[in-house]
């Protein structure tokens, strides 16, 4: 059987460099958006700059090759990014757009395509779910922790959520990234993958999970709170991208 290959070499060099580039792309597009929020100024620069972060999350996935985890997980980790990308291009178009609201077509398709990613991530995160097959009801706080305080914001904002037109696709979606946060960590206690990819995910899964809720309070129009919100999403989602696509390398040989 072949020997599993560890990220090492030049290629580490490169997919360190890349990560290094992401940082450096994320710093100016937050620095701009909070200059936009305290100098009035409108520079449409983090809307370019945003899904190029992500874009390069897809390089980095694109690049895993021999240094994957499995062929199925590389499968599932790349139309996941497939999906991830055409979302925020979209997102992005309706942030700059006068004419497009968080209730067109536009963030619609967008919120589609997300729940398209999340449902390959959870695909590869589930590895025979285990944890159902063993579920006691000890287990219950993880799910309960993700899912009940979800729901408890859903609630909270409810009202708003039907106001901007987001009655249906909010709880759907909420759904879906509970449950990609409770595989994820789920990965981390029941060791289903090599322990560095396994707090990857976990921690991808919880900002993403992050990422949605301040997301949605942006969406929501709720003044000075809203743009607060705004300017710390992709805090969340870029930190997130990343780290998922990392999550596909092989850091170790178990």
């Amino acid at each position: 059987m072949k020997e599993p290959q560890v990220l090492a070499g030049p290629k580490l060099a490169w997919v360190l460099g890349i990560v290094g580039g992401v940082l450096l792309l994320a710093g100016s597009v937050f620095g701009v958006d909070w200059a936009n929020y305290f100098y009035g100024t409108d520079s449409i620069y983090p809307a370019y700059g945003k899904p190029i972060i992500t874009l390069l999350g897809l390089v980095l996935v694109l690049m895993i090759g021999a240094n994957r985890l499995g062929k199925k997980d590389w499968g599932l980790l790349l139309a996941a990014f497939l999906c991830m990308l055409p979302t925020d291009i979209l997102m992005s178009v309706v942030v700059v757009s006068s004419t497009l609201s968080v209730g067109s077509w536009v963030f619609m398709v967008g919120g589609v395509l997300s729940i398209a990613a999340h449902i390959f991530l959870i695909i590869r995160l589930a590895h025979g779910v285990p944890y159902l097959k063993k579920f006691k009801p000890a287990d219950l706080w993880l799910p309960l922790v993700i899912f009940g305080g979800a729901g408890i914001i859903v609630i909270i904002l409810w009202p708003d959520v039907v106001r901007v037109g987001h009655a249906v696709i909010a709880p759907i979606y909420t759904a879906f990234f509970c449950t990609t946060m409770w595989f994820a960590w789920e990965t981390v206690r029941y060791r289903l993958y090599p322990r560095t990819n396994a707090v990857m995910v976990a921690i991808a899964a919880t900002c993403w999970f992050a990422t949605e809720i301040t997301g949605e309070i942006y969406n929501l129009e709720m003044g000075t709170l809203s743009e607060v919100m705004f300017r710390l999403v992709w805090v969340f989602y870029g930190t997130n991208v990343i780290l998922w696509a990392l999550s596909g390398y092989r850091w170790s040989k178990k």
